[in-house]
């Protein structure tokens, strides 16, 4: 008898044992399951419909990125039917390795010659003012930002640090308006990215003044190329 109750007693004993690992191990997996982080390397993301129309109002897109060594993330609006065209429009947000320095870039598409595909040129580029969101250690940077795409002529970019109660707004005033229903798309290349949040809306035409006449303390760097 004394040989069954310890015999139990040992069963009793392993079965709580590999309950408290199952239970570890859906403590690890509810973990995992929260972090909804998309990481993006020479990776493109479409939206699945083209519902998207800027005749006559806007898009406005906020973004949340972690950025890694030396990175690039890309914003294509105005992509017709899932494909660029001679109307999409180039926004980048790029990093540099081992460093917080950060840049934003508005460009547009143009065909090669005598080749089938695109090659992107950039017409304005501008330095992000420092920001205190970096990780040496890790050479890792968090920024976050609102992209607007007026349909019109005009895109932008729209900066906020709460910390310092100070804007940065970039303008990009020249691209070809559309009227056709278009997508959008976002690329990295580099090293890492990890998107953390995006919304996309669309919103009247002039918020680009609303976010304008807010701007009051607006950042200009000289770094401008």
């Amino acid at each position: 008898m004394d040989e069954d109750n310890k015999e139990n007693k040992d069963n009793n004993e392993e079965n709580e044992k590999n309950g408290n690992n199952n239970d570890n191990n859906n403590d690890i997996k509810s973990e995992n399951d929260n972090n909804h982080n998309i990481i993006l390397k020479n990776k493109i993301i479409s939206l699945n419909d083209e519902y998207i129309m800027l005749r006559s109002i806007s898009m406005e897109v906020k973004i949340s990125l972690l950025m890694s060594g030396e990175s690039d993330f890309y914003i294509f609006s105005r992509c017709i039917q899932s494909e660029f065209s001679e109307f999409t429009t180039v926004c980048c947000i790029s990093k540099e390795l081992e460093s917080a320095r950060k840049f934003i870039s508005f460009a547009v598409l143009e065909k090669k010659k005598d080749e089938e595909g695109f090659f992107i040129k950039n017409l304005k580029k501008q330095e992000i003012p420092h920001q205190d969101n970096y990780i040496k250690a890790l050479d890792l940077s968090e920024i976050s930002f609102v992209f607007i795409d007026n349909g019109d002529n005009k895109c932008f970019v729209f900066l906020n640090k709460q910390e310092q109660n100070t804007n940065m707004l970039l303008l990009g005033d020249f691209y070809e308006p559309i009227a056709d229903k278009c997508n959008v798309m976002f690329a990295c290349s580099g090293d890492l990215i990890s998107l953390k949040e995006v919304e996309i809306s669309q919103v009247k035409r002039d918020s680009y003044v609303s976010y304008r006449n807010n701007n009051n303390e607006n950042i200009q760097c000289c770094t401008i190329f």
